[in-house]
């Protein structure tokens, strides 16, 4: 009985933690896929199908939802993720309004938003009492 527990005790005190992080990065990526990378995209495409060109309806995409307030963890791979996702939306709901070099400007733009909301600190002016 004490070996089974000596071998188990170590097991749950470490691997836990590792399992209950990745879980919440997960449950992090799918708040912000229906937050922002499904909103984005909707909105993005109502702009499209309106008859606004790309880079208006980025820039009313961007205005009309969380992407600029939300600040994401400092993974590239995060960011390519949720892209993926938001892209894929933007395909099927608009894809055919959109072309190539429109779609590659808007992940240009999406990740660097999304770069400038999570650091934040660094773009903002400060401001010194005199």
């Amino acid at each position: 009985m004490f070996f089974l527990i000596s071998l188990l005790l170590p097991i749950i005190l470490f691997i836990a933690p590792t399992n209950s992080h990745a879980i919440s990065t997960n449950i992090d990526l799918f708040n912000a896929r229906s937050s922002v990378g499904k909103r984005f995209a909707e909105v993005y495409c109502e702009a499209i199908i309106e008859g606004l060109d790309s880079g208006f309806a980025s820039e009313y995409a961007l205005n009309n939802t969380y992407l600029k307030f939300v600040a994401f963890p400092d993974d590239e791979e995060y960011l390519d993720d949720l892209w993926q996702f938001t892209n894929t939306i933007i395909a099927k709901k608009c894809g055919n309004f959109v072309e190539r070099k429109e779609i590659k400007d808007l992940e240009i733009f999406f990740k660097e938003e999304a770069l400038i909301a999570s650091n934040r600190e660094l773009y903002l002016p400060t401001f010194e009492n005199n």
